[in-house]
């Protein structure tokens, strides 16, 4: 969660700066889909793994719950910092603990960066039993080749900052046996459509914010001239959201 690209801010980090959030499948639209399935848990605690730049951490401090969260990267949480004030972890979430249990853990495209096995293991030793692990990450299709994706996302992160899926081919179907294996039940999960979040309002925002800060702007502009090109065959890369309960 922490990667910088070769050549200076990674993608992500140049986002940040220019005021851009929501960057998981689904934008917006996921995070309402899995704060929905949340709302009828009403949780008190809440724990979010990779707040980014605190755009859905804002939608959970309006629903009065208690949030802490987890944001290693220094340019992204310097944003965080200023947007929210919430209780934040600068470390991993390897690294991360805490004595009281959480009514829920919510974590947008964050986890495929991380040993699986382990991360849910964390998650479920984190919640109080029939608490709600919420996630939405890209994963890979049985069409993928398990001796290419490695590569692909090796070269994904050299080019972006961040690797565009897991580096081994795991598929919905493995991360499904592995929330099972971990102790968890699945409650609700919908593949995830392209999005559609692009508008002039969000150009308006990047331009605004790339005044202030032109390495970010210069950073996504660049970006934006070899995004045309597709970084994984067609069909190698679904996207799923989900939210899991604690047995």
């Amino acid at each position: 969660m922490n990667s910088v690209a070769p050549h200076g801010l990674a993608l992500h980090e140049a986002l940040a700066l220019l005021g851009i959030g929501d960057l998981h499948p689904g934008g917006s639209a996921t995070t309402d889909f899995l704060l929905r399935e949340l709302d009828r848990a009403s949780p008190r605690r809440v724990l979010e793994i990779g707040a980014g730049i605190g755009v859905t951490t804002q939608r959970l401090l309006e629903r009065g719950w208690q949030v802490t969260a987890i944001e290693p990267n220094p340019v992204l949480r310097g944003v965080l910092e200023k947007r929210s004030a919430v209780r934040i972890h600068a470390g991993t979430f390897e690294t991360f603990d805490d004595t009281e249990p959480y009514d829920a853990v919510i974590a947008e495209s964050v986890l495929y960066r991380l040993n699986l096995e382990q991360a849910f293991g964390h998650a479920h030793r984190l919640l109080r039993p029939g608490g709600l692990l919420a996630l939405v990450d890209m994963v890979w299709t049985e069409a993928a080749r398990p001796e290419e994706t490695a590569a692909l996302a090796t070269r994904s992160e050299s080019a972006f900052g961040i690797p565009l899926a897991s580096v081994d081919r795991l598929t919905w179907a493995g991360w499904r046996h592995a929330l099972a294996a971990a102790g968890f039940t699945e409650v609700a999960a919908q593949p995830v459509g392209p999005s559609s979040e692009r508008s002039l309002r969000r150009w308006g925002t990047i331009l605004r914010n790339g005044v202030r800060h032109p390495p970010a702007l210069a950073r996504y502009l660049k970006y934006r001239s070899v995004a045309r090109v597709p970084s994984a065959p067609a069909g190698w890369l679904e996207s799923w959201r989900s939210v899991w309960k604690r047995l």
